[in-house]
């Protein structure tokens, strides 16, 4: 079995669960979004999959791909981003590490970057406000000082 074959085994299996404990149903339509989802190599909005499945003469809706992605995001497949667009920004989760971003505002780059010490400082805010953080976003926002020679 190829590797990614394999991962999407596990992806579908998790999906299953999640709606098996919730009592929800599962429907070709939900398979539908997770394959297309996880066939993607890139973060994609909501108009993105709506074309990409209508293309694919898929028939669905605009409602039923935004009720699915939040069950895709409750059941930690997917994360929401909101990088300062009009549109959130989707991407696949379930095989990666967590990420923070750089957003550069002078021509639209989104740099991914991991940086444990955002670990330490969510520990130890835990440990201040005895809490327990499930999740974070983390964005800075900038502008390139990259010269290019003209």
């Amino acid at each position: 079995m190829e590797e990614e074959e394999k991962d999407f085994r596990i992806v579908i299996d998790v999906f299953t669960k999640f709606l098996e404990e919730r009592g929800l149903k599962k429907t070709n339509e939900r398979f539908q979004i997770l394959e297309e989802i996880y066939n993607r190599e890139h973060r994609f909005d909501v108009d993105d999959l709506y074309f990409q499945m209508k293309a694919k003469n898929y028939t669905i809706s605009k409602a039923t791909i935004y009720n699915n992605l939040q069950l895709l995001i409750d059941g930690k497949l997917l994360r929401k981003h909101h990088f300062g667009h009009k549109k959130s920004v989707y991407e696949k989760c379930y095989f990666s590490e967590r990420q923070d971003q750089i957003i550069l505002r002078d021509n639209g780059k989104i740099l991914d970057f991991r940086d444990d010490r955002v670990e330490d400082i969510k520990k130890s805010l835990e440990k201040k406000f005895k809490i327990k953080i499930t999740n974070h976003s983390l964005y800075f926002y900038g502008y390139s000082t990259d010269k290019q020679p003209k």
